[in-house]
């Protein structure tokens, strides 16, 4: 029998958690409800969830100090997490991703996208549940497929928006990425000067990957130092 994959759900509204739960339990996903982040907390660090979907606005423990929390709990590095909430601003969201988030998702969504949504998130479980037939092959791989790096054998795991940032600059390897490029085809939108969401994203990637892969053109962009990575 397939394994479930396990979902923790944390919303302050128990209407909204059993909403989410009709949705979820019927497509074959097993969860866990919680209406407190600090009780969240402790469940995730137990359970070790395959993905966690929470509101943004909660009491006590916000949902940004949550996700930051989550990212800090290394068993947990292969766990996804989703923002599930009302708000629509710019500024929300891309502090949401900012903090570790692999997705934002506005309420309501019709059930159907929903699933499709999270369903195109896990897909990233699907190399936990076989056995690779052969050894991954020293350098920088990329497998587009599963949003999974590797590292000289290595397996990362980064949150949607590095992953996105990392694939893009691999297209064009040895040849610079004007910083306007990056910002509009990953976040889809123009950033002022001052902003500093890329560069944030840009230092996660290079303490998660060593060495000196990604420079910096000042006052450019960002250039993928290598010959050419691998894809599989």
């Amino acid at each position: 029998m397939k394994k479930k994959l396990r979902v923790l759900i944390i919303d302050k509204d128990k209407e909204q958690l059993a909403a989410l739960n009709e949705i979820l339990v019927p497509a074959e996903y097993e969860t866990i409800q919680s209406t407190s982040t600090e009780e969240a907390l402790k469940i995730a660090a137990n359970v070790l969830p395959d993905l966690i979907i929470t509101e943004l606005l909660m009491p006590g423990m916000d949902g940004i100090e949550f996700c930051l929390e989550l990212r800090m709990i290394k068993e947990l590095d292969e766990t996804s997490i989703v923002f599930y909430t009302e708000r629509n601003d710019d500024y929300s969201h891309i502090t949401a991703l900012n903090s570790g988030a692999d997705d934002y998702i506005i309420k309501p969504t019709r059930p159907r996208l929903f699933l499709k949504k999270i369903g195109a998130i896990l897909k990233r479980h699907k190399m936990l549940d076989h056995t690779i037939n052969q050894p991954i092959p020293n350098g920088l791989v990329i497998n587009k497929e599963e949003y999974l790096v590797y590292n000289d054998g290595k397996r990362l795991v980064l949150p949607r928006k590095e992953f996105e940032l990392l694939y893009l600059l691999s297209q064009t390897p040895q040849k610079v990425v004007t910083r306007e490029e990056i910002v509009k085809l990953i976040w889809g939108y123009e950033m002022s000067p001052d902003n500093r969401t890329l560069d944030v994203h840009v230092r996660k990637i290079r303490k998660k990957l060593g060495g000196n892969y990604i420079k910096t053109i000042r006052g450019v962009g960002y250039i993928l130092s290598i010959a050419e990575p691998i894809s599989i």
